[in-house]
């Protein structure tokens, strides 16, 4: 099945020459705030002066050679205004990963050919010993080597907006091997196209921008989408609960992008928080939940009228609309933001496609799917099995052209036109729905295959596992794999139960704790699937920076 529509949006535009059009509609609307709404704010107009004088300091003719140009930096205005100002230049962003080592950035900056890269203040240091022949202009003003030293008379000769790569993304990925994705403008202008087709996002909005801007999730529906549509982008204090309530009430946020660990984190909060409200209060909440959730089935969405006090007294009365992506989000989660009154939409994407594929649209949203595949994107099921189930190919102008001086994986990426995903899934009714990675799929002894997402969103309906990975490990002496689990326990809610001590986690009762849990799954699954064993973890899973577990580091 494909499913592709035209529409052109951006037709003819580079990022910068869109950027432009909506800075000269939208001049005095705020673009971007810092901290939380608590630090400096930039209009529309302020942005764009900036990019010009930034633009034109770039193309001086000290930094003629620098084709590529690097932003190493936690979220904030100045990391956008850079992006802008280093297009608009006709140069390549590099973003760069402010979590990585200091060994891993040198390895980005001379494997990139960087010369000159925009920095926080505290990276300075590490950037100066990374390279002999490296600029670093810093964001803070009142430091020595200010970007504002960049700064030069702009003109239209000055600003030459290239229309070839406009990013390389260094891509940490859960495997262990980074590859460099090339994404041109033409590939991040046509998923921003698919994206205005499906999800509304305009002038009256306000963005909450939490996840890193050098991932390309948040660079585009966090930073460009939002940035083109005239939204006013607010950089978030830190990925707390309680700080992003906080902002979010503060600048009366409206949208909000995130991975499932943050809206896990924050389902988990509100849970808490109804756990220990009075019982009445708790048995009102029971009542509206099955009136909401008898409602959806009839395709009414009650929970707007029923929960608007619950989600005014969280802080998150003005939001109308959560979207989740990066990762595979427990179908609970969905739906508990859907049933108290949210617009909560999951989607679908890799970096390799700029990098949406399929969204949820408000109105058309199935829990546990990812959505319709953008307009403009055409997605195919290869060779599907008896239940619809095969490898995810995916083709249109958002497709990578490939990896960085890498021709043998970016041949092994794309073959005839089709970009191979390595997910496998299957379409009904026009949704796409994401079975697991091929490459973690588990064999039987019989020669099953077991998709280890299955258990785990199976693992996760229970409050007490915080997390949990599954994988195949060879039987001795025997064909096929057995299946193993390694959980997180949620201990606050084992304690709060009265499962473990208040002062420590008892590892035998939570092994009986979890023990049944597991049990619980295995009588809900075929015999084949059945998880053989598990071990504990009380420390957090290792992520990648988007905030996907390390899989290969749990095998």
């Amino acid at each position: 099945m494909s499913i592709q529509t035209r529409i052109d949006t951006f037709a003819g535009d580079t990022i910068y020459t869109a950027f432009e059009k909506t800075a000269q509609r939208l001049p005095r609307q705020v673009a971007l705030k810092a901290v939380g709404g608590r630090g400096h704010s930039y209009t529309y107009e302020e942005v764009g002066a900036m990019v010009r004088q930034l633009a034109a300091g770039l193309q001086q003719s000290e930094f003629a050679s620098c084709e590529c140009v690097g932003i190493l930096s936690e979220n904030r205005p100045e990391w956008g205004i850079g992006y802008l100002a280093i297009v608009a230049a006709g140069r390549t962003v590099v973003p760069i990963d402010a979590s990585l080592k200091e060994g891993e950035i040198a390895f980005i900056v001379r494997d990139a050919g960087l010369r000159l890269i925009f920095a926080s203040g505290r990276f300075e240091g590490i950037l100066r010993a990374s390279g002999r022949d490296l600029t670093v202009f810093i964001f803070e003003e009142n430091s020595p080597h200010s970007w504002q030293q960049l700064c030069a008379e702009a003109s239209d000769s000055k600003t030459k907006p290239g229309n070839g790569t406009a990013m390389l993304i260094y891509t940490s990925g859960t495997t262990g091997a980074p590859k460099t994705v090339e994404l041109t403008h033409e590939n991040i202008l046509a998923n921003l196209n698919g994206i205005a087709s499906a999800l509304i996002f305009d002038e009256h909005d306000t963005f909450l921008s939490v996840l890193p801007l050098h991932h390309t999730l948040e660079a585009t529906c966090g930073f460009l989408t939002p940035l083109l549509s005239g939204s006013t982008i607010v950089y978030a204090r830190s990925l707390k609960s309680k700080e992003i309530f906080e902002d979010i009430a503060l600048n009366h946020v409206t949208l909000m992008c995130g991975v499932p660990l943050l809206f896990e984190k924050m389902y988990h909060s509100v849970q808490r928080e109804i756990a220990v409200a009075p019982w009445p209060r708790r048995a009102l909440f029971r009542i509206l939940y099955f009136i909401s959730g008898l409602g959806w089935r009839l395709r009414q969405t009650r929970g707007k009228a029923l929960f608007a006090g619950l989600r005014n007294k969280m802080g998150m009365g003005s939001i109308r609309m959560f979207v989740s992506g990066g990762a595979a989000l427990p179908p609970r989660v969905c739906r508990f933001f859907n049933l108290i009154g949210f617009d909560f939409v999951q989607g679908y994407g890799m970096t390799e496609c700029s990098p949406v594929i399929s969204v949820n649209r408000p109105g058309d949203i199935e829990f546990g799917s990812v959505g319709p595949p953008l307009d403009n994107v055409e997605v195919r099921i290869d060779n599907p099995d008896h239940k619809g189930v095969g490898e995810i190919f995916v083709r249109g102008a958002n497709v990578t052209p490939g990896y960085r001086n890498n021709p043998e994986k970016t041949a092994e990426l794309i073959i005839d036109g089709w970009l191979h995903t390595g997910d496998l899934g299957r379409l009904k009714n026009g949704h796409l729905w994401i079975t697991g990675r091929k490459k973690n799929v588990i064999v039987s002894a019989a020669g099953k295959n077991i998709y280890p997402e299955e258990l785990e969103e199976r693992l996760l309906e229970s409050p007490y596992v915080l997390e949990a990975v599954v994988f195949g490990r060879p039987k001795q002496g025997r064909h096929g794999e057995e299946v193993r689990a390694l959980l997180v326990p949620d201990l606050k809610q084992a304690q709060a139960d009265g499962h473990v001590c208040a002062d420590k986690a008892d590892k035998k009762r939570l092994e009986e704790v979890l023990g049944s849990v597991v049990r619980e799954v295995n009588d809900r699954v075929a015999d084949y699937k059945r998880i053989a064993g598990f071990d504990i973890r009380l420390e957090e899973l290792e992520k990648t920076s988007a905030k996907k577990v390390k899989r290969f580091l749990y095998k």
